[in-house]
């Protein structure tokens, strides 16, 4: 029964991200989805927006509005390779970013008190969890995107031969 408790906890906690981030967002004018991309990708050199959509498990369309919405705000700028002009590649500006560190502040303090109160041994076997469960969650991304792609791809190969005299 302690895995079903685990569970149910880390579902109820991860509702409770969502409603933090989205508070967070509020205070850039963006939605939850824009800031987390901009948080996933701050790691990232040469980004694409396709690599973006790689990371998210997004559409590249839905992507494109993401960057653009960013833009807006002053998040990001898109600047073009300088070998190859198709390609473009989306830079933070860091405008903004000492408000999200600001912004995100209070949760980083709140959680390294609580970690501080572990084990070095409890804290090891946070870490793999953690580490483990965003490789999970990842993979699991990927999964129902591929799953949306095809149902959509069978869905307009079922509605040209249903055209088809």
């Amino acid at each position: 029964m302690l895995v079903e408790r685990i569970l149910q906890t880390l579902r109820d906690n991860a509702g409770r991200s969502l409603l933090l981030h989205q508070k967070i967002a509020d205070g850039f004018g963006l939605n939850s989805t824009d800031l987390m991309c901009l948080d996933l990708a701050r790691h990232e050199t040469d980004l694409t927006a396709g690599r973006l959509a790689a990371i998210t498990g997004m559409s590249t369309s839905a992507i494109t509005a993401v960057l653009d919405r960013l833009s807006k705000a002053g998040l990001v700028v898109r600047r073009r390779d300088e070998h190859d002009r198709r390609k473009v590649f989306v830079e933070s500006t860091g405008r903004h970013e000492v408000e999200v560190q600001r912004a995100y502040a209070p949760l980083g303090d709140a959680f390294r008190e609580l970690l501080e109160s572990y084990s070095e041994r409890d804290l090891e076997m946070l870490h793999e969890f953690t580490k483990r469960n965003g490789e999970l969650v990842s993979e699991l991304i990927a999964i129902i995107e591929a799953e949306r792609v095809a149902a959509k791809s069978a869905e307009r190969k079922q509605e040209a031969a249903s055209k088809t005299p």
